[in-house]
């Protein structure tokens, strides 16, 4: 089994049904090939971290590269691992009409996860990094 985390950015007439889209597709998809992990999506920046067989994830990942609805597709780690974290399939999802006051909650619970969240493996922990970097910038 492996783990890999990418970070993108999303196009800037990326819409929230696009989002939910996603969402959706990600779910049934990751589902039926036995693949979790951790989408974040906040102010335009995807950071998404997947783990499952390594032909399954790297597939998928194919996939996530030629999607046109972001840009800039850079890996940040990945490597073997022999347990998941990720039981089940998430997404944050920050609201495009959010107000000032759920906006912060939403950053405040991001930058607790990544405070809070057993990093077992320098891949998980670089993604809880890179998730509380997205939070506070």
């Amino acid at each position: 089994m492996i783990e890999l985390v990418y970070y993108s950015q999303a196009n800037a007439n990326l819409s929230s049904e696009d989002v939910s889209i996603i969402l959706k597709n990600s779910r049934q998809f990751n589902s039926e090939n036995n693949i979790t992990g951790c989408l974040l999506y906040y102010n335009n920046e995807f950071l998404q971290i997947l783990e499952g067989e390594k032909k399954n994830v790297l597939d998928l990942f194919a996939v996530i590269k030629k999607d046109k609805r972001h840009s800039n597709v850079l890996v940040l780690g990945e490597d073997k691992k022999d347990k998941r974290i990720f039981s089940d399939w998430h997404m944050a999802f920050h609201k495009f009409d959010s107000h000032a006051e759920e906006e912060n909650h939403f950053r405040s619970n991001i930058v607790a996860f990544s405070e809070m969240a057993d990093k077992p493996t320098h891949v998980i922990d670089l993604f809880w990094t890179m998730a509380k970097h997205m939070a506070i910038n």
